[in-house]
């Protein structure tokens, strides 16, 4: 049986290793995110990343991603490394939409996240309602900054 959990952890690690730098720091935000808030007791662990889209344009770079997180024993004020999960814990899902500037990709032109119990009625309504806000967000790569173009006329 511990050989099998091993196994289930090396899996977890290797897909984790996957992220590109600019989906790892959309999921840093998700778990920063979450754990800012004053409710969050205890540590959160990613267990898996169920859907990621990554979108390049000329603007920036557009990243959707739907994480589950599990409780584990460790209280949020220690944030030890090496947190198991804890059985019958807690389960939460994470949706985040990310914009990311192309010229300073650790900028974020805009977002929106939202993280809710597994276990919720409101789970299909939040994710409907999450696709909606996603869309607003896939949209702020296209628009233009102010100061990001010059013009300028000659003299008459």
């Amino acid at each position: 049986m511990k050989w099998l959990l091993a196994l289930c952890g090396g899996l977890l690690a290797l897909a984790g290793a996957n992220h590109s730098p600019v989906q790892q720091r959309a999921l840093d935000n998700v778990l920063e995110y979450f754990h800012g808030r004053s409710f969050v007791q205890s540590v959160f662990q990613e267990q898996a990343v169920t859907e990621v889209a990554k979108e390049e344009s000329s603007t920036g770079t557009y990243i959707h991603l739907e994480v589950e997180l599990a409780q584990t024993h460790c209280r949020k004020q220690r944030r030890a490394q090496n947190c198991p999960v804890k059985p019958g814990g807690r389960r939460q899902i994470c949706l985040a939409c990310f914009s990311f500037d192309s010229r300073s990709p650790d900028h974020i032109l805009d977002k929106t996240m939202h993280c809710i119990s597994q276990k919720s009625s409101l789970l299909q309504e939040t994710k409907r309602r999450h696709a909606q806000e996603c869309e607003r967000v896939k949209k702020a790569n296209g628009l233009y900054l102010p100061g990001q173009f010059a013009f300028s006329r000659g003299l008459p």
